[in-house]
């Protein structure tokens, strides 16, 4: 509803530039994605998207580097706010089951929502690891870090066994990115397959439990 008053005020050319803007963003993340952001000229970017040179210089002052910036900020915005909607679903009265497979729907929408972002990063982790201005930004914590959190509480209530936690998640985690990757369905987060989800979820709670 708030998107939608915005859009009303806004004049024709707003509208036009922000579309122009998201394009400009969209089809440099498929190239940061495929060919990786080193690899990526802005010539290349320009030839891609049809537009002069300046008129790319003209959203982004910064050039490509302003670029990526964006695309990781509003990236993390977006998995902050999806979390944000999905967290307070974690109540502490919630069985375990119930609570490993909502965990479980959170992480394969963090690590398959936004493929071509999960790629940069990946693509790019060595060299991001070095770059002051993400280690610097508001969202620097894992996006499963709220969950870890969430784990570790019911673990002092003696709900979950004494163990290590990012271990016990790494695996968990692992068990859905292996199905997600290699199922039948590869890499779809609709394609969930809950079946094979609330296996794993019964496998976990059974290891997870005292």
């Amino acid at each position: 509803m708030t998107e939608e008053i915005a859009s009303q005020r806004m004049t024709s050319r707003d509208i036009k530039a922000h579309e122009r803007r998201r394009q400009i963003l969209a089809v440099a993340k498929k190239m940061f994605a495929a060919g990786g952001y080193h690899a990526t000229s802005m010539r290349s970017l320009n030839k891609e998207l049809g537009a002069a040179d300046a008129l790319t210089y003209h959203y982004f002052p910064g050039g490509k580097l302003e670029i990526l910036q964006t695309i990781i900020r509003e990236g993390q915005d977006a998995q902050l706010a999806e979390i944000q909607a999905l967290a307070p679903q974690l109540k502490d009265d919630l069985p375990l089951t119930e609570a490993l497979l909502l965990a479980a729907h959170i992480g394969t929408y963090l690590f398959f929502a936004d493929k071509d972002l999960i790629q940069i990063l990946m693509r790019e982790r060595n060299w991001l690891l070095h770059e002051e201005w993400l280690r610097e930004s508001p969202t620097k914590e894992p996006s499963t870090a709220f969950l870890m959190d969430y784990f570790a509480r019911r673990m002092a209530q003696g709900e979950i066994r004494t163990m290590d936690l990012s271990i016990a998640f790494a695996q968990f985690f692992a068990g859905i990115i292996m199905h997600s990757l290699f199922g039948d369905e590869a890499g779809s987060v609709d394609s969930g397959d809950d079946q094979y989800l609330e296996k794993l979820v019964d496998f976990t709670a059974q290891l997870w439990s005292t």
